[in-house]
């Protein structure tokens, strides 16, 4: 090897080590995974700098499409990172019988995603998948999990005396149709209940009400009403909370430090500024970072 090429490698191995070193990895690829009747997103690091894997579940009505940001600041830092599309959603196969589609076969279909991403998995939760993901950890061992906004099943607000006032988001303005809740088309109201609307981009708020999709009505019935046995959990648990007043409800205590609380998490955030769709508003990076601490924070000795 001559001198100019000795110096080529040397710089660019330097580099490399740089950004290894600060936890960036530049580049990483991406594909679309299917399994059965579900389909994964996932974003494949050019080197792999954790033996942990990220499996993000997305909330009612949405997809894999509301992790993007987070999927590439993963893999951008060295993550396998993954976003399962339930049943009936974005890139898996549709549903025809919303009827019977349940909380039961959403575990399912949690189940064999982390069956196809394997190995050391952190599951992340939102709203609806936030219940979904500590539903599933009572019966099954996972690495981790991070859930956010997601507040609390009934019986939990029963047994503390929680009563909420104001109405429930979007009640009288959604539409079911064959046992599925449909998608609101007032791009305002979906705009109000989802975001801080000084934190998000009209572009945003465009797309989202673009790939916002059909919900199960059998699945928001059954998750408020299901039980959560703190004692069958075992994963190191971290949560994030949300001022519901943002949207209409006013509860006499924050619902998800109750949550955090009942679980024993480990640690507990609020989002701020942000609203319900955090994840896609101007500041999103803020909690991926959080994410990340966490993550690495269980490995660490």
């Amino acid at each position: 090897m001559n001198r100019v090429g000795f110096f080529v490698n040397f710089f660019a191995s330097t580099v490399l080590t740089l950004f290894l070193l600060k936890g960036v990895v530049m580049a990483f690829s991406t594909e679309i995974v299917r399994t059965g009747i579900i389909a994964l997103e996932h974003y494949v690091p050019a080197q792999c700098t954790s033996d942990v894997r990220i499996l993000f579940v997305h909330s009612s009505g949405h997809g894999s499409w509301m992790w993007k940001h987070f999927l590439s600041f993963f893999a951008e830092r060295g993550y396998d990172a993954w976003a399962l599309n339930l049943r009936g959603h974005h890139l898996s196969d549709p549903v025809e019988d919303w009827e019977n589609v349940g909380v039961s076969e959403y575990l399912a279909d949690i189940g064999e995603g982390l069956k196809r991403v394997g190995g050391k998995v952190v599951l992340v939760g939102h709203s609806m998948s936030g219940l979904l993901i500590l539903k599933y950890a009572e019966s099954h061992q996972v690495a981790g999990l991070i859930v956010s906004q997601s507040g609390i099943p009934k019986a939990m607000m029963k047994r503390r005396g929680i009563i909420l006032e104001g109405p429930a988001p979007g009640k009288g303005k959604r539409t079911v149709e064959a046992g599925a809740i449909l998608p609101l088309q007032d791009r305002e109201r979906l705009k109000a209940l989802l975001f801080d609307k000084d934190n998000v981009t009209e572009e945003t708020v465009d797309f989202v009400t673009t790939m916002m999709g059909k919900e199960s009505a059998k699945v928001g019935m059954e998750i408020m009403n299901m039980e959560l046995n703190p004692e069958k959990i075992s994963a190191p648990l971290f949560v994030l909370g949300f001022n519901a007043s943002k949207i209409g409800i006013t509860a006499p205590v924050d619902l998800n430090k109750v949550l955090a609380e009942e679980l024993n998490a480990r640690a507990y955030t609020i989002i701020e500024p942000g609203g319900h769709d955090y994840m896609l508003e101007k500041n999103w990076n803020t909690f991926a970072q959080q994410f990340q601490e966490w993550i690495d924070s269980l490995e660490a000795p």
